[in-house]
C-alpha cells in the first residue's frame, strides 16, 4: 500500500465507536465514517474523514505527504492528517450547552489518541502531534443550536 490513511481512517472510526467516552458512552456520540447515510439526526456526533457536514460536495477525508525515508527507495515517511468534525446539536437555542459538548468531544478523542499503545493498529509511528488544526463554527439556526468543531489528527508513518 502507497499510503497509510485508509487504514488509520479505519481505525480511528472503530476506536472512536467502541470508546467509553464517545461511541459506547451515555449518551453515546455517534461516530460516522465520512458522511452520514441516514436523516436521522443525533445530538453528538464525530464524523471522521469529514469536516463539513452540510456540504453536498466530495470533500477532502485526509491529506499526506510523502518523502524519502532514510532507507532510500525501501521506504517513504508519510505525514497525514485525518479530517473530522465534532457536532453537539440541541433543540433550544442553548449556545454555550452546544459549544462544551463540541469541546467535549474533540477531549475525548484527544484522550484516546494520546493514550493508544498499539501505534494505532500499526499503522502510524506516532500521532505527530496528534490532534492539531481546529477550529469552533456555532449557530442558531431554527432548529436550535449546533456547535461544530472541525479539526485534523496527524500521524506519522512509514510506507
Amino acid at each position: 500500500m502507497t499510503t497509510k490513511v485508509p487504514a488509520l481512517i479505519d481505525w480511528l472510526v472503530n476506536a472512536f465507536t467502541t470508546a467509553p467516552t464517545l461511541g459506547a458512552a451515555v449518551p453515546p456520540v455517534t461516530v460516522y465514517d465520512g458522511p452520514p447515510t441516514t436523516g436521522l439526526d443525533a445530538p453528538l456526533k464525530l464524523f471522521v474523514g469529514l469536516t463539513d457536514p452540510d456540504n453536498p460536495a466530495a470533500e477532502e477525508a485526509a491529506t499526506w505527504v510523502q518523502s524519502r525515508g532514510d532507507l532510500g527507495l525501501l521506504m517513504r515517511d508519510e505525514l497525514s492528517s485525518i479530517h473530522c468534525c465534532a457536532e453537539a446539536w440541541a433543540g433550544t437555542d442553548d449556545m454555550p450547552t452546544v459549544r462544551h459538548s463540541a469541546a467535549a468531544i474533540v477531549a475525548a478523542v484527544e484522550v484516546v489518541i494520546r493514550s493508544d499503545t498499539t501505534q494505532f493498529g500499526g499503522n502510524a509511528a506516532l500521532a505527530a502531534p496528534g490532534l492539531d488544526t481546529a477550529s469552533l463554527v456555532q449557530n442558531n439556526t431554527q432548529t436550535g443550536a449546533v456547535a461544530r468543531i472541525p479539526f485534523d489528527i496527524t500521524f506519522k508513518s512509514f510506507t
